[in-house]
């Protein structure tokens, strides 16, 4: 897939192995990583575990669900590398309710946690991938998006992704700009018990977990210039899963 020489990619919310896995392929193939996070310790572990590995980070402490937050974090960015050529949208808080008695509050929250930073970071990134003439954003997402029970804000939320990638595609397919959606299926961590690993991986029709590394090689695909001519397009990273549902196009 190329190299990313020089590129400068920007990964939100690397509190989770994806992220990790995320920075780590972009930066083997030559990228410059900025990183962000609302929690300080998860910024602050992605650069000190890049580092053991060789490879310098730049990260960023800040609230990119909140208009200020995203500004505030695009703007110290471009101070330190003046351009963005590639964002990643990594954000992903699963919440289960069922509707009946959930709180306001939680419907608020399912927005702010899973697609409000994508939209303040993109507004900001747009328009500097833009004077660039050259971009590339690739939002990640969940297989969940089509609906499962008790998980109607979760899903409510992920599915608005679809949409949003769709329209910001058009929107700077004339701008040289690729808007594209990973939607992952259950991914293996390292968290996990070997109990619900199994338990997982007997409703996936593959038989087994995705990793980290198979979503990361899906947006690496997508940041490349090997994908230059697609734009607006979801791609499942699911073993299958995705096709139990009618509606998973």
């Amino acid at each position: 897939m190329g190299t990313f020489k020089d590129r400068v990619v920007l990964i939100e919310s690397v509190g989770d192995e994806i992220g990790y896995a995320i920075a780590l392929m972009m930066a083997s193939k030559g990228a410059k990583l900025a990183v962000i996070d609302i929690n300080g310790e998860n910024t602050s572990h992605m650069v000190s575990k890049l580092k053991e590995n060789g490879i310098e980070a730049y990260g960023v402490t800040s609230d990119s669900a909140d208009c200020t937050g995203a500004k505030q974090a695009i703007a110290s960015i471009m101070g330190k590398y003046g351009k963005i050529d590639i964002l990643v949208n990594n954000s992903d808080i699963k919440a289960e309710h069922e509707i009946v008695g959930t709180k306001a509050k939680n419907w608020y929250q399912g927005a702010k946690n899973n697609i409000d930073p994508a939209y303040f970071l993109c507004r900001e990134a747009i328009s500097i991938m833009r004077k660039q003439g050259y971009g590339r954003i690739i939002n990640i997402g969940s297989v969940e998006y089509l609906g499962l029970p008790n998980t109607s804000i979760y899903s409510a939320a992920k599915s608005s992704m679809l949409g949003f990638t769709r329209s910001l595609a058009l929107e700077t397919a004339k701008d040289n700009i690729t808007v594209n959606w990973v939607v992952k299926g259950e991914i293996e961590s390292s968290t996990m018990s070997e109990k619900k690993k199994e338990k997982l991986a007997a409703g996936i029709p593959v038989k087994k977990l995705g990793t980290p590394d198979d979503v990361a090689g899906a947006v690496t695909f997508f940041a490349s210039e090997t994908s230059k001519f697609i734009t607006g397009q979801t791609f499942f990273v699911c073993g299958g899963k995705s096709l139990h549902f009618s509606m998973s196009i």
